[in-house]
Order: structure tokens, then C-alpha cells, then sequence
């Protein structure tokens, strides 16, 4: 798995340290809830919601159609009208339990934000600070993030859940549900979440959390195209000379000769 980190803010590797965000530092639109507009009867189903739709349609066809027809032939024929179809569906009205969480729901808990690749243009542009950043590759199998406590209170590593209908309230069997679902269009970043309570962030540095981890965390670092030289060189002389880097890989990001695609090719200076 991958984090990003700013250049500007590497020194705090140096110091065995990770930042984590606060939910106001996401910027998330739905975590923060401005300008709410509650839905009308023209606003599309989500991917889910039509699929849940086409489920309960499937179930009520007659049991001989339904001998011919599999549900996932049926699901894909259906989605070639889905604009007719959804206009004839119902509806269905939002839960009780379904509203729009505070930022003050989420106050108490940090996150570090991990990715499957970082190959994705559109994610060097956002995640990675408009390709400013350092991608840092992580041992996603190190208790530090998979251990289901850190400091001996709970942590939780989970895929985000990409999905356009609105999360449920938080309750005790789901504490963190607007910090865990993301809009549909956004599921190419493969994005984890690593979350902890605020209290085990040890130091704040920069007004940034910060929590030391252990040495072997790291599995390679891969600098943004926007980054300073100096950046490169400064990292070059962490891996060849620092004692708790020696040896990790270090990359840059490029771009293909060929293709409209980023590559990583090792540094050489």
C-alpha cells in the first residue's frame, strides 16, 4: 500500500513519523455538509440502489423466465435502459437512521489515507498534491497497520466503500461510516483507510498528528514529477546513508515515451 507525503513535509521520515488527517483536514464535501440539497424525484439511483432495484425485479419474474435467464444477463440487459427503467422505479424513502453526520462525529478519530497503485494520473493529482508529494509504499501485512489495536486501543484497516447513496448515521456497530464511502466515480484510486483514535497521535508537528512507526515500515519511496531535484537528492543520500533506510528502494515518477501512461525508473545521480 501507498501514502503520499508532501515534500515539504519529509523531514518528519527522518524522524520515524507519519501524519495522519482529522476529518476536517479531508476537505471531505460530505463529511463537511454545505450547502445540502435534499433529494427530489429526478436524482439518479446510485449504482447500488439500481442494482438492488433489478434484484427485487428479478425475484418477482415468473419462476420458468426466470429458469432461462441469469441474474447477472438480466442486471446487464437492464442497465442498457437504465435511464427509462429508473424512471419508473420507486423510490425508496430514506431510512430514519439515514442522515448527515457532523464533523464533530468524527473529531476523536484520525486517518491515513492508503492506495492499491499509484499509477493513476488523476490520483498524483490529489492525493499527491498535484504530483508534489513522495509516494511511500508500506508493508501492508506490518502490525502497525493491520494489527487491530495500536497502543492498546482499537485501530481499524479497511477498503473504502465506493458508492453514491448516502452512509447510515454512526452507531456502535458502525462508527465511521462517512470516512469510509466515497462518490462511485472516484473507485479507480483502490483507496484503504487506517483508523485510529486521536489520542494515540503522539505529537503534532506543522498542525499535523503525527505517529512514529517502526523501522521496516517503509518498502520504497517514489517522488512526484513536480518535486525539486534537491528533493531527489536529499532522499538519495536517506537511503544510501541513514541507518534506518538503508537499502529502501527509491523511484521517480515519470512519464512514458510511448503511452499516456506514469512510470517509476530507479534514480540515478
Amino acid at each position: 500500500m501507498f501514502t503520499f507525503i508532501h515534500h515539504q513535509h519529509l523531514p518528519l521520515l527522518k524522524q520515524l513519523r507519519l501524519p495522519f488527517m482529522t476529518a476536517v483536514q479531508l476537505r471531505d464535501p460530505f463529511i463537511e455538509n454545505k450547502r445540502v440539497h435534499r433529494p427530489n424525484s429526478n436524482q439518479p439511483l446510485s449504482d447500488s440502489e439500481f442494482s438492488e432495484a433489478m434484484a427485487k425485479s428479478y425475484e418477482a419474474l415468473e419462476p420458468h423466465i426466470k429458469a432461462m435467464v441469469t441474474f447477472e444477463y438480466y442486471l446487464k440487459q437492464a442497465k442498457q435502459n437504465r435511464e427509462q427503467i429508473e424512471k419508473q422505479i420507486q423510490r425508496p424513502k430514506t431510512p430514519k437512521q439515514l442522515g448527515l453526520a457532523s464533523l464533530e462525529s468524527y473529531e476523536k478519530v484520525v486517518c491515513l489515507r492508503l492506495f492499491k497503485q499509484i499509477y493513476q494520473q488523476g490520483l498524483w493529482q490529489t492525493a499527491g498534491m498535484q504530483h508534489e508529494a513522495v509516494a511511500i509504499k508500506l508493508d501492508a501485512q506490518h502490525p502497525f497497520l493491520a494489527g487491530k489495536q495500536f497502543e492498546q486501543r482499537p485501530q481499524l484497516l479497511t477498503p473504502v466503500i465506493y458508492d453514491d447513496s448516502r452512509p447510515p448515521l454512526p452507531s456502535k456497530a458502525d462508527p465511521f461510516p462517512a470516512l469510509l464511502r466515497r462518490p462511485e466515480h472516484l473507485a479507480y484510486e483502490q483507496e484503504s483507510r487506517l483508523i485510529r483514535p486521536s489520542a494515540v497521535m503522539d505529537k503534532v508537528i506543522d498542525e499535523m498528528l503525527t505517529c512514529k512507526f517502526p523501522k521496516g515500515l517503509i518498502q520504497g519511496m517514489y517522488v512526484g514529477l513536480a518535486c525539486p531535484e534537491s528533493v531527489v537528492e536529499s532522499l538519495h543520500a536517506l537511503v544510501t546513508q541513514d541507518l534506518n533506510f538503508r537499502g529502501v528502494p527509491l523511484k521517480q515518477i515519470g512519464v512514458s515515451a510511448t503511452h499516456l501512461r506514469l512510470v517509476a525508473t530507479d534514480v540515478m545521480l
